[in-house]
Formats: structure tokens, sequence, C-alpha cells
């Protein structure tokens, strides 16, 4: 198999998990949890159930249209990218995987229901001083791939773009 199969099978893999693992994890929140119930989880971590009309962290919940538009946008824009960096490692492909998945993941929620399912939680009381975050955004397996794909391409880009730089050895 050649390298540009190798790298399109890497990611279609990594797409398929990340969002059938965030569809099945909503499908049972939805069906387990009423939206804003009491926390289930200990005292760092909790499982709830949040209708996120927002892009991550809810920004923009007061402007629908940027909640539709941004992640379609983005996608795309990923797509690209995709198309003319070519993936040069598997850490790259699993990167595109994983953002394209829940990219995806998280537009599908908005067509079909209006709104995302969020339910991981971290809160931080345990801290003994004054910390801006004692709750940490809820979110879901979508925004975790996002997340992790979009460091992960940051770090591999970057990385490639220093190599490219210097000669072997100039670093």
């Amino acid at each position: 198999m050649n390298h540009k199969k190798k790298q399109a099978l890497w990611i279609t893999s990594v797409f398929s998990i990340i969002f059938t693992l965030d569809q099945i994890t909503k499908a049972i929140v939805i069906r387990n949890i009423e939206p804003h119930a009491p926390y289930r989880g200990d005292i760092f971590f909790h499982f709830t159930h949040q209708r996120n009309t927002g892009i991550m962290g809810g920004a923009f919940s007061d402007v629908p249209m940027v909640a539709y538009i941004a992640p379609v946008f983005a996608f795309a824009v990923l797509i690209y990218m995709y198309t003319q960096l070519n993936p040069q490692s598997r850490l790259q492909a699993l990167a595109y995987g994983m953002v394209m998945g829940g990219a995806l993941g998280n537009i599908l929620d908005r067509i079909r229901l209006g709104s995302v399912t969020d339910f991981l939680q971290f809160h931080f009381y345990f801290i003994p001083f004054d910390f801006p975050w004692k709750y940490y955004p809820a979110f879901n397996i979508a925004d975790a791939g996002i997340m992790v794909g979009i460091t992960l391409l940051f770090i591999t880009l970057t990385k490639n773009s220093e190599s490219k730089e210097h000669g072997p050895g100039d670093i």
C-alpha cells in the first residue's frame, strides 16, 4: 500500500472512531441524564448534561449563526489544508482524523438537535487559592478530538516548518 493510501486509511479510521464514540456517548447522556441535573462524579470530574447552542465553552451562544457557520468553515479549511499539505506522518494523519471526526460530530448535532450535548466537566474546588476556573466548561468527545487534533497539527506543522528552515544538524 502506498504512502497516500496509508495516510487516508489512518485518517478515515481515526475519524470513524472519534465520530462514532462522540455520537454514542451523547446518545447515552441524552437518554440517561436529565438536562442540568445534579452532577454525577467525584471531587475532580463529573458527568453533566448541558445543551450548548454556542461553540466550545458556550462562546457565541447569543449569536446562533456563528455556531452553525464556524464549524462548517473550519471543516472546509481543514480539508483544504489536508489537500495542500498532504500529511507527512501518522501523527499528522491522526490529528486530521481527530479534528474532522469531532467537527462532523458537532455539526451533525447542530443540524439534528439545534445544539450540541456537552457532558464531561472538570472542577477544581480543591485548589486552595483563588482560581478563575473552578469549573472547566463542559465538553464532549468531539470537542476533545478537535482540541487534541489541533494541538497535534500545530506541533507537527511547526516542527515540519522548522526542519525545512534549517538544514540537517542546524537545530
